[in-house]
């Protein structure tokens, strides 16, 4: 990679660490391109170069830390599985790697205010529709079939089965660890991982 190119890449890194600085201390509204372009020392005529709008930003860094967050859940996940040498299920596999996203979540509420609107596209669709060329990128879904082919489990509806778990895994993070309701996360984890195993059980049963 040519100094040339290093160069850019730095500038639309130094871009969206300053973009998501401002948008979680400050807030999205309240956030400007001049702000970005300032924070990140840059002009604002080289923000365009990167970025067409703040919400095309909004957008990369959204599906940027989702995929970050899932791909240290699938990282540990195979570690576990290298450690303990367990045989686990499609439904085991999903709930370890949805028990280490909502868990990292929790600890990172700055991190989840900022996308929890938007985390059901980000885990689905996000990472996919907006890679930026080495980018090591991965959504649920690509998740889910990986181990569906991987393993042959006959799912007619894949697609629908994952869109509600992701739909479950988002209402989770907002409901229950932003607002507090209806109980915590420790006392609804029973509730939602039985839910989840249940729809994985009835999908491949059905």
């Amino acid at each position: 990679m040519t100094k040339r190119v290093l160069n850019k890449e730095k500038k639309r890194t130094d871009i969206l660490d300053a973009a998501y600085e401002l948008f979680t201390t400050l807030g999205f509204a309240r956030t400007t391109i001049l702000g970005i372009a300032l924070k990140a020392g840059v002009g604002k005529g080289t923000f365009y170069l990167y970025f067409d709008s703040k919400e095309d930003v909004r957008d990369v860094l959204i599906a940027r830390k989702s995929s970050e967050l899932l791909l240290s859940a699938v990282e540990s996940l195979e570690r576990y599985i290298e450690g303990t040498g367990d045989v686990m299920n499609l439904a085991d596999k999903v709930l370890y790697a949805t028990d280490c996203l909502i868990t990292k979540l929790s600890k990172d509420i700055a991190l989840l205010q900022f996308i929890s609107k938007h985390l059901s596209w980000g885990l689905l669709s996000g990472s996919k529709s907006i890679k930026h060329e080495d980018d090591e990128v991965l959504d649920f879904k690509t998740f889910f079939m990986d181990i569906i082919e991987k393993e042959q489990i006959p799912i007619d509806n894949p697609e629908l089965m994952i869109f509600t778990i992701v739909e479950l895994i988002n209402s989770t993070c907002h409901n229950v660890i932003l607002m507090g309701e209806p109980v915590t996360y420790s006392d609804y984890k029973p509730y939602l991982f039985r839910t989840i195993r249940l729809i994985i059980e009835d999908a491949i049963n059905g």
